[in-house]
């Protein structure tokens, strides 16, 4: 059976306009966890997500209607190890199968999102054959990201051909699902070399200039299939399907009961919300216990993979090692510090440490003074996250310290997940 197919113009496509963009009527739908502003973490699903990315839930059976700035996030986001992974220039991540490639578009086949035409521009990657191993495919998958000047044919010997990639369709290489192999030319005095797919690890399309100031998405979307949307709207183009554009401009449609039946994460921007790997920090010290130096993770674990806690990924947090601290300014500005503590999964149920938050005051005496606000009890790997919640409203400073437990630091790969600070109300 053929492969449904979505009409699409290139970067831009004509929105339908609509007040919202309900996720539609389903007999059952997943229960996730709800990160509230205010509150205790909650089980909740999610009955409707509307374009400013408020949303209607329930708890315990429970009808609530919640603004995008009294949560921070729900549910859960993870990758996939043996898809096909196409990456856009605004972060979003599609799992699909590349069937053409032309001179200004990149045509993509997905499972949960049919056929679309992207514009080659907003095309970064495709990892056509990601690594199992998790570590290994979060650093292929940030490598890839990179913008590169030329085109790349990214082979699984490790070899690279650079050049410009060739129109090239799924008749050319017979493919009933995708590419069975993909052109190349070295220059443009030489024939292009053809390359087996099967033998090919990526692709890279070359960088173009980007915007100079380019808004951060509006909201973080995650799907079941391995999907990662970085969403700047969501309407309705049709009576009985929802459409998101991306930051970049990709246009991407969905019924809107199988939208509903397929998210398994949302996060919205919250201006209420600053995340610590959106901050600078003031001073970062790590105290190695021989000679190897492990650095601060912003976003990332201290190896450099994605966050990962519980099988999934965390888009935002501090990752750390023992024994090791970091600061950062407050001035004031904020009222409480929120987080979820727990060994990342890449230390496979091996490290354990203690975690403690020092915050900065002003003393009797005027001078700033250092206050031990917070101690964990000892977290090991495979521990579910512990949350923390702290006042931090008279701090000038906040400080996240990981210290060694058992086994001294063997795999301390400590994470603050959704490391963040919410801001005064006034």
């Amino acid at each position: 059976m053929p492969l449904p197919r979505y009409i699409c113009f290139l970067h831009v496509i004509t929105l339908v306009a609509s007040t919202y963009a309900p996720l539609g009527d389903c007999d059952e739908h997943d229960s996730g966890l709800l990160l509230l502003v205010a509150g205790e973490p909650v089980s909740a699903t999610v009955e409707e997500l509307k374009p400013d990315w408020s949303v209607s839930v329930k708890v315990d059976a429970d009808p609530r209607e919640l603004e995008r700035s009294e949560y921070v996030l729900w549910g859960t986001y993870s990758d996939v190890e043996r898809s096909p992974q196409v990456l856009l220039t605004d972060g979003t991540v599609l799992v699909a199968d590349i069937v053409r490639i032309d001179d200004k578009s990149v045509t993509v086949a997905s499972r949960l999102w049919g056929e679309l035409q992207l514009d080659r521009r907003l095309v970064r990657a495709c990892a056509l054959s990601p690594p199992v191993d998790p570590l290994i495919r979060d650093r292929e998958w940030q490598l890839l990201q990179a913008p590169e000047p030329a085109d790349r044919v990214l082979l699984l010997n490790r070899d690279a051909i650079v050049g410009k990639l060739v129109p090239t369709t799924e008749r050319d290489g017979e493919g009933i699902f995708g590419l069975v192999s993909l052109g190349i030319a070295l220059s443009a005095a030489t024939p292009p070399t053809r390359v087996l797919i099967g033998e090919v690890s990526a692709i890279t399309f070359a960088a173009v200039p980007e915007p100079e100031s380019q808004s951060p998405p509006e909201c973080l979307l995650g799907f079941r299939d391995g999907s990662l949307v970085a969403a700047s709207k969501l309407t309705r183009a049709e009576p009985d399907m929802a459409r998101l554009t991306s930051v970049a401009g990709a246009s991407l449609q969905l019924q809107i009961a199988a939208l509903r039946k397929n998210l398994t994460f949302i996060q919205p921007r919250n201006e209420t919300v600053s995340y610590l790997s959106d901050l600078p920090a003031v001073g970062y010290k790590f105290l190695p216990l021989l000679e190897l130096e492990w650095p601060l993770g912003v976003s990332t674990n201290t190896l450099g993979g994605r966050l990962r806690s519980q099988g999934d990924v965390i888009p935002k947090g501090i990752g750390m090692h023992s024994t090791s601290r970091v600061a950062y300014n407050l001035d004031r500005k904020y009222r409480r510090f929120q987080a979820e503590v727990a060994i990342d999964d890449h230390a496979e149920h091996q490290g354990s440490v203690v975690y403690r938050v020092l915050l900065e005051v002003d003393s009797d005496a005027g001078e700033p003074k250092w206050n031990l606000a917070f101690t964990s009890p000892i977290i090991r790997g495979g521990d579910p996250p512990l949350p923390i919640d702290i006042d931090v409203t008279s701090a000038t400073r906040l400080a996240l310290v990981v210290e060694m437990a058992d086994r001294v630091d063997t795999r301390d790969y400590a994470n603050w997940l959704n490391a963040r600070l919410l801001l005064c109300d006034n």
